[in-house]
């Protein structure tokens, strides 16, 4: 039976955040009903059904079938009206609804028999939740964000859904999906895929007067997206309409307003100057500000043609803060251009055209810096950071027949990520020079580690939708992407000296303790990767109550090395995606709904630039017989051994990759409940398992490798001799497969050798999620609207992923968790991304007809904690410094040392509205972290600190094996939340 619904229903669909199934990564959406009598309920075919978009004029139109069925494919979102009419019934009509991106919006029509002169206005029927859908998604669109405070960044948005956290803020502001690492997300804006390729940390940053809405994909996500492990962020931008729009607003984060986080010291005076005080973490020098004006204007250039949206935003940016020896003055001043353009060539024929550009420049200058006297010394020198740079993209939808849509897609994404110092050469001209104990900077280096990045994204997709009868609705498509990265980086001036034990000042230079290590690094080429996929999926209506989605999606990948071989080819790599949902009671009200799914994640172009280049790296100590008055040293006897990480070679590809590779990959189940209670309540649980199948990983095979050799030819592996050098790319825990030869001339031939898996000794990369979520929603109503999230999850295993939140390293692919055997070493148990418990609740309350408040609260339980320190028994993994999980000289588990402090926030907005005849202009002002809570959110887990060098002949050739002593900043913390910030903000409408 079908029930009349009013349009608060379709308000309650959306503050569900149920996900529908999308069009090839589209920002397009589908109505979808049934025509029936009224009066008998039986099916009505040969029903003319009309719909009109109230902002474009855009209309189409189509004839039910014999079923009564009726669908209106690529749709742009919008407001829209809808008719429906036959010989001998009224006219049925919807006067307004909303059609969503990427989702479906169940209408159904009922006729009334009768005159067929008089037009009824009642007889729809919006579906308050799709019940056909399998999906996890959150719709966030900017009447949310007009009502509700959210910082202006797409971390944020995405904070909003259950199952996400954040990720640790030495990374940047990103957010952890399901366990997984925040370099595993895919971010797309207008269906172009705007990800860093490089490590997967975030994508391109735009302002939010661009962006019309936000699909947050937290899971179950169909088979036309991949190359994530993590979640999907789809954001669509704004499009013109028939009517003339022009407006400006400008938001404010004064600097006065700002709190602080506090000061972090040591424990003990003892590694403080004896004159001062022992400061370990200074943010009392913490000063920032932003100010962001944007101008914007949309209507048409050919009235129900042509539309168009244009924006310029200028932001300045301005930062101070600073540390134990050092402050940083920064400031940007940057201009964004964008424009869309829709061509509506008939109404089943759009183009549209999407393209800006975001090129930014950070202008910084770091001084020497005491906090004892917070006063500022002598200039360390001048940077540029670069980030940004020009996109656009090409889209074009059609219905082809009225059972095949097509959609075709080409765009171009460029990117800078160079840090580039100040002077004749952008990659430095002075050497780096410091104090490892004291931090105290010498000389005027600007950054430590200049680079140049220019990464560009060439991408190309093909997709189909074949409504082939009543039943079955056949997706299915191409998407090719070549990625092209060219990286120039190295220590500025050529070289780095970091100084041990020579004194506060450098002045106990020639002591038998005073040591200096010297370390070089460059990495130069252009590198490129490639990644290819094709799909095809059926939605099924099993009977009219249960629709199944079975998909499946094919991977390749390839990674090529400086010399444009291949050195990664993966291909075949099959994606099921299984997906069921359940009309429970057949009224659209509630729905039972689970899905099976396998998503694959690309080798990171990082492995490129890292593993298959002519990179150098190498270490080594000298005791120092003096210091020149530019501070750099006098070298005199080496200590120990080189340390070769790579040696400046480009080795061959056979050599450095395993031929048996498997790509990194998880599965996901998911088994979820929704039900809406009545026109404003609704309420969900959901059930999420992951389990990572495999992992790509650099090892270390040496110590493996000379076994393997020894065991079969009685000789020795002198390319192991260095023991750092020989880097393989593998799924740690299985054989590995290369080609080289092991002894030079030796009489170990030149040949293809597979060592086995219990010779390398690296067990098998694990992690596993399991969690549940509980929501309760209410949609707003013109007075108020609220969500309530809660979840339950747990993160476990010995490999977060892509990148590694316990020592902040963003290497993905190549961290240090598989580098050596002993490393791995009571690396599992409970992992970074492991919140146990998460609260969240946000809603807006219209005070008054001009008047509204907004609130955001959130409760996160802390994250776990380890011990690193130097590796008791195995020499090769004391060589890397504090990286083993170690506590007071043995071996402590993953996540044994406890958990950072829980931390709440809530968020605060007032908003005031004043109309005028021409105009209308909103006042507005948000308060972040209102009540300033300053807890931790990071601490250091290193609890050992180089004290020098044991005789380790029998480890030859290295002669030596690294040893700690206590670290005093073991346990301080690094980060705290975010502290209180107050933004003024002013928009005006014409």
């Amino acid at each position: 039976m079908i029930n009349n619904k009013t349009l608060t229903a379709l308000a309650v669909a959306a503050s569900l955040g149920v996900a529908a199934p999308s069009f090839a990564q589209e920002s397009k959406g589908t109505i979808v009903g049934t025509s029936v009598s009224a009066s008998t309920n039986q099916l009505l075919g040969d029903v003319e059904v009309t719909i009109i978009n109230l902002e474009t004029g855009l209309t189409r139109s189509v004839v039910t079938d014999s079923d009564g069925r009726f669908t209106f494919p690529l749709l742009p979102p919008g407001q829209y009206s809808l008719s429906a009419q036959k010989a001998g019934f009224t006219v049925a009509q919807e006067k307004q609804f909303t059609v969503r991106p990427s989702g479906r919006t169940n209408l159904d029509v009922a006729l009334e028999s009768g005159d067929i002169e008089r037009i009824s206005v009642s007889g729809t029927s919006i579906s308050n939740i799709d019940v056909t859908s399998s999906e996890s998604q959150l719709y966030v669109d900017q009447d949310f964000i007009a009502k509700v405070p959210v910082p202006r960044d797409i971390a944020s948005v995405a904070l909003l859904a259950p199952g996400t956290v954040s990720g640790d803020s030495d990374f940047g502001n990103y957010a952890s999906f399901g366990g997984s690492s925040v370099g595993e997300n895919v971010y797309y804006v207008n269906g172009i895929n705007v990800t860093n390729f490089r490590n997967g940390l975030g994508g391109s940053e735009l302002p939010f007067e661009m962006y019309e809405s936000f699909e947050v994909k937290t899971g179950g996500y169909s088979a036309e997206y991949g190359r994530s492990t993590g979640g999907v962020i789809n954001a669509r931008t704004k499009s013109g309409s028939n009517e003339f729009k022009w407006g400006a607003s400008a938001y404010y984060e004064p600097a006065a307003l700002r709190a602080h986080s506090p000061d972090v010291f040591y424990r003990t005076q003892a590694d403080a100057d004896e004159a001062g005080t022992a400061y370990y973490e200074v943010f009392k020098e913490d000063e920032r500000s932003e100010t962001n004006v944007n101008l914007w204007a949309s209507g048409a250039l050919v009235e129900d043609k042509l539309f168009f949206f244009g924006l310029i935003n200028q932001k300045l940016r301005q930062r101070d803060y600073g540390d134990t020896a050092v402050i940083y003055d920064r400031e940007g001043n940057d201009t964004l251009l964008s424009a869309k353009l829709d061509w509506y060539i008939t109404p089943e024929h759009i183009l549209e055209i999407t393209a800006w550009d975001n090129t930014e420049e950070l202008e910084s200058e770091k001084f020497l810096y005491s906090p004892d006297s917070d006063e500022v010394g002598n200039s360390l020198g001048n940077y540029t950071l670069e980030r940004g740079g020009k996109t656009w993209g090409i889209q074009y939808t059609g219905i082809i027949t009225d059972d095949i849509t097509i959609s075709t897609q080409y765009s171009i994404n460029e990117t800078s990520y160079s840090n580039l110092n100040d002077g004749s050469n952008p990659l430095g001209d002075a050497p780096v020079i410091f104090d490892r104990f004291t931090n105290v900077e010498y000389g005027a280096y600007g950054l430590a580690t200049p680079s140049i990045q220019e990464d560009k994204r060439t991408a190309i997709r093909f997709d189909v939708e074949w409504y082939v009868n009543a039943d079955h609705v056949l997706k299915f498509g191409v998407d090719n992407e070549d990625l092209e990265a060219s990286e120039n980086t190295q220590r500025a001036g050529g070289v780095a000296y970091r100084y041990e034990n020579c004194g506060a000042n450098l002045d106990e230079a020639g002591n038998e303790d005073c040591l200096v290590r010297q370390e070089y690094y460059i990495n130069q080429g252009d590198f490129e990767t490639k990644s290819f996929a094709y799909y095809i999926e059926d939605t099924w209506t099993v009977t009219d109550n249960i629709t199944a989605r079975i998909g499946l999606r094919n991977e390749s990948f390839e990674n090529y090395n400086k010399a444009g071989d291949k050195f990664v080819d993966v291909t075949d790599q099959w994606a099921p995606r299984l997906g069921l949902s359940w009309d429970v009671k057949g009224d659209g009200e509630s729905k039972i709904f689970a899905n099976y799914g396998r998503y694959y994640l690309p080798v990171a172009t990082n492995t490129n630039i890292r593993l298959a280049g002519d990179e150098l790296y190498t270490r080594q100590y000298y005791e120092v017989e003096s210091i020149n008055a530019d501070f750099t040293p006098v070298l005199g006897d080496e200590v120990g051994g080189m340390t070769v990480y790579s040696d400046g070679t480009l080795k061959s590809t056979t050599e450095t990759v395993n031929a048996d590779l498997d790509p990194m990959y998880q599965d996901e189940f998911i088994l979820g409940y929704e039900q809406v209670l009545n026109e404003s309540w609704s309420f969900g649980v959901k059930a999420t398992y992951r389990d990572l199948g495999s992992s790509l990983e650099d090892i270390a095979i040496d110590a493996g490798f000379n076994e393997f050799i020894e065991q079969e030819f009685g000789s020795s592996c002198t390319m192991c001799d260095s023991g750092f050098h020989y880097y393989v790319l593998t799924n740690p825990g299985n054989d590995v497969t290369i080609t080289t030869d092991p002894d030079g001339d030796g009489p170990v031939p030149f040949g293809t050798y597979t060592i086995p898996a219990d010779m390398l000794g690296y067990p098998e990369a694990e992690r596993q999620y399991a969690s549940v979520d509980f929501t309760v929603d209410r949609a707003w109503d013109d007075v108020w609207m609220m969500s309530f999230t809660y979840t339950w999850s747990h993160s476990w295993g010995n490999n977060e992923g892509f990148v590694r939140s316990d020592n902040d390293q963003d290497d993905s692919g190549l961290t240090t968790n598989f580098d050596q055997p002993g490393l791995t070493n009571g690396a599992s148990g409970n992992l970074p991304n492991d919140r146990r418990h998460s609260f969240k609740l946000n809603g807006a309350y219209q005070l008054t007809e001009n008047f509204s408040l907004g609130a955001n609260f959130r409760w996160t339980s802390g994250r776990p904690l380890s011990s690193f320190g130097y590796h008791p028994t195995d020499v090769f993994a004391s060589l890397y410094d504090a990286e083993s999980f170690v506590y007071e000289g043995e071996i402590a588990p993953r996540g044994s040392q406890g958990r950072t402090p829980n931390v709440w926030n809530l968020d605060l907005s007032a908003k005031y509205l004043i109309e005028l005849e021409e105009a209308d202009i909103a006042l507005r002002a948000d308060i972040f972290n209102v009540f300033n809570n300053d807890e931790a959110t990071q601490l250091n887990e290193v609890n050992e600190r180089l004290s020098g060098y044991e005789d380790g002949e029998q480890f030859a050739p290295f002669g030596y094996i690294a040893r700690g002593e206590s670290n005093p900043s073991y346990g301080l913390p690094t980060s705290f939340q975010t502290p209180r910030y107050v933004r003024f903000s002013v928009e005006v409408t014409f």
